[in-house]
């Protein structure tokens, strides 16, 4: 009863004395909230694309109802979590947006070039690209590998991610099209980062595409199509040129 009454006695801070919020406080939390939103809308993206992308390999493959019936349903719950992901970690701004982006050299030693560092979504990546026999696959883990493997090997196209361990992916960009050797090969960006601003920022610096992690598989095939021009054939592995540099060929 004692101690009731001795916190019941304290005394109080006048109202005066609390030191008001001010406006640049309050602008300094909301871009800490903010930041927070945009981070872990990135950090979650990049996982469920791997979950999407295998459950959607494995439902095109199942040879019974029930591992097709099961794929679908672990569909069902990651496409749940991205529609948590784009409605309450969007920014405020771009809530309810839907944004659709669609999307030549001689003596080619690879097709496709994919400049990732994260190796499960190089592998998922190749596993869907099995749907494309005959297509020859290189994987740079780094930016400058990718430039290496961009001037040498020539690919018909370019898969290009935009967090990368050595530098941005913007800055890859930037260099492929400064250099007359790579200008002209198309680039095509795979990124977690959905934000219309950074998509419209990569499309004028020269992507030819923006598919936003996770994808489809379908439409995903369909931009390698449009740069590729390969049929559709029954699934069977691709050719991997190089895994880590440009001196490792198969």
């Amino acid at each position: 009863m004692q101690d009731l009454e001795t916190s019941t006695n304290l005394p109080k801070t006048p109202a005066s004395e609390v030191p008001a919020v001010t406006d640049a406080q309050l602008q300094e939390l909301a871009a800490q909230q903010q930041a927070f939103r945009v981070e872990l809308n990135h950090k979650l993206r990049t996982p469920l694309n791997a979950i999407i992308g295998f459950a959607e390999l494995i439902a095109l493959q199942a040879a019974s109802t029930r591992p097709a019936r099961d794929a679908h349903q672990i569909l069902k719950s990651a496409r749940e979590l991205l529609d948590i992901i784009e409605c309450d970690l969007a920014e405020p701004e771009e809530k309810g947006k839907v944004q659709a982006f669609a999307g030549g050299s001689s003596s080619k030693s690879c097709d496709v070039l994919y400049v990732e560092d994260d190796i499960v979504n190089f592998t998922l990546v190749e596993r869907i690209l099995e749907y494309r026999p005959g297509l020859r696959v290189a994987h740079a883990a780094t930016g400058k590998i990718g430039l290496q493997l961009s001037e040498t090997h020539r690919p018909r196209m370019i898969l290009l991610d935009l967090n990368l361990p050595d530098m941005p992916g913007s800055e890859v960009l930037r260099r492929l099209q400064q250099d007359s050797a790579t200008a002209a090969i198309p680039v095509v960006i795979l990124s977690a980062n959905a934000t219309p601003s950074e998509i419209e920022r990569m499309l004028s610096a020269g992507a030819k595409n923006y598919l936003t992690k996770p994808f489809d598989i379908d439409p995903f095939l369909a931009v390698i199509d449009e740069f590729v021009g390969l049929a559709p054939e029954p699934p069977s592995s691709p050719k991997l040129v190089v895994l880590n540099g440009p001196d490792e060929t198969d």
